[in-house]
């Protein structure tokens, strides 16, 4: 999966969220303080995923918590990465303070490991 994949993942999972909250692309800018849905069209049509701060800001006119928006993050990283088995994926959300070096050990030695299961002879 590509980066774009990995975007499309992301504002596939906040457009569902948006929608399962009864919220419109325009009434979702206006709680953000913009005129135009313009926003939050670019945002679910891929064009970027926003700063931090900015996703604080979505999550809160959401009616979410900020952690909410960081594991939609943190599954699209993943799956872009290959890695969709569930018990992995909430391993990685149910320890945010694991440091980044460690996830990526992690994350590497699965997708060593599932290289070699798929092709044995390549280890």
């Amino acid at each position: 999966m590509t980066f774009f994949a990995f975007q499309s993942s992301f504002w596939k999972k906040l457009r569902q969220l948006r929608i399962k909250k009864g919220l419109t692309q325009q009434q979702l800018a206006e709680k953000l303080g913009y005129k135009s849905n313009n926003y939050v069209s670019d945002i679910e049509t891929g064009y970027f995923i926003p700063l931090k701060e900015k996703l604080k800001k979505i999550a809160k006119a959401l009616d979410v918590p900020f952690k909410v928006i960081e594991d939609m993050l943190l599954e699209s990283r993943l799956e872009a990465l290959g890695i969709k088995e569930p018990k992995l994926l909430s391993l990685f959300k149910d320890i945010p303070s694991l440091p980044e070096k460690d996830k990526r050990a992690i994350i590497n030695a699965y997708l060593r490991v599932k290289r070699l299961l798929k092709f044995p002879s390549a280890g």
